[in-house]
C-alpha cells in the first residue's frame, strides 16, 4: 500500500501509524545508521548510499530527512555530544557535594557512556576533527560539552576565585584531556580497566582545577 490520499485529502495511515510517525521512525534509522558507520568506520564513510544500505531504507527517503550528507554527519555528532552532555549535566545534579566525591562521580558517569557503546567516543574524539563537514560544528559542540564542567569549576576551587578566562581555560583543558586519554582507553589497545581510568581522569581534573592565571590584582 502506498500513502495515497482518503477522499478527504488526508494520507491513509499504514499499519496503524499516522505518516509523520513513520518520517521519524525512518529519520531514526537514519541517525542509527550513520552513527553506527561512523563510529565504526568512520565519517569518510559515512555516505548517504552507505547510510541508506545499513538503514535498509531507498534514498529518496534520505532527502526526507536530510538536504546532503554534510546534515546527517552533523545530526549523528550532535547525538551523541548532546548526549554526553546530558548524561554530565544529569550527573551534577545527583552528585555527593564533597569536591573529590563529586569529581569521581561525574567522570564515572561519563565513562559509562563512552564505554557502553565505544562508537561514541569514537565519533566524539576522533571523528569529529577528521572530516572539514563536522570541524565548525565540532567547535560548537565542544562549548555545548564543556559549559557543565565551567559551571562546576567554581564549586571544586575550593572557595578560591577564579576569573571567567580561567574557567574558560581550564574547561577546555580538561575537555582536551579527556579527548586523548579516552581515546586510547577506547582503541581495544588498552587494557586498563575501567576504575584505573575513572581515577586518572578525576586527579587529572583535580590538579587542572588548582590552575589560575588570573592576573594579580585583579578587581
Amino acid at each position: 500500500m502506498t500513502e495515497t490520499e482518503t477522499a478527504r485529502g488526508a494520507p491513509r495511515k499504514w499499519r496503524g501509524r499516522e505518516p509523520e510517525d513513520r518520517r521519524a521512525a525512518r529519520h531514526e534509522q537514519l541517525i542509527e545508521a550513520g552513527l553506527d558507520i561512523m563510529g565504526t568506520e568512520g565519517a569518510a564513510a559515512t555516505t548517504m548510499r552507505a547510510t541508506c544500505r545499513r538503514a535498509g531504507l531507498t534514498e529518496r527517503y534520505f532527502y526526507e530527512s536530510f538536504k546532503n550528507r554534510d546534515e546527517l554527519l552533523v545530526a549523528v555528532l550532535d547525538r551523541v555530544v548532546l548526549g554526553a552532555r546530558d548524561t554530565l549535566i544529569a550527573a551534577l545534579h545527583t552528585s555527593p557535594s564533597e569536591p573529590r566525591d563529586l569529581i569521581r562521580h561525574v567522570v564515572r558517569s561519563f565513562t559509562d557512556y563512552v564505554a557502553t557503546d565505544r562508537r561514541r567516543g569514537r565519533i566524539m574524539f576522533v571523528e569529529s576533527q577528521s572530516v572539514p563537514e563536522l570541524a565548525q560544528r565540532g567547535e560548537q559542540l565542544v562549548k555545548e560539552f564543556t559549559a557543565p564542567i565551567a559551571a562546576s569549576l567554581e564549586t571544586l576551587s575550593g572557595g578560591t576565585e577564579h576569573d571567567s578566562t580561567t574557567i574558560a581555560l581550564n574547561s577546555i583543558a580538561i575537555f582536551g584531556a579527556l579527548a586523548f586519554l579516552y581515546q586510547h582507553w577506547l582503541t581495544g589497545s588498552s587494557r586498563i580497566s575501567k576504575r584505573r581510568i575513572v581515577e586518572h581522569v578525576s586527579l587529572v581534573i583535580e590538579a587542572q582545577v588548582g590552575v589560575d592565571s588570573t592576573p594579580a590584582g585583579r578587581p
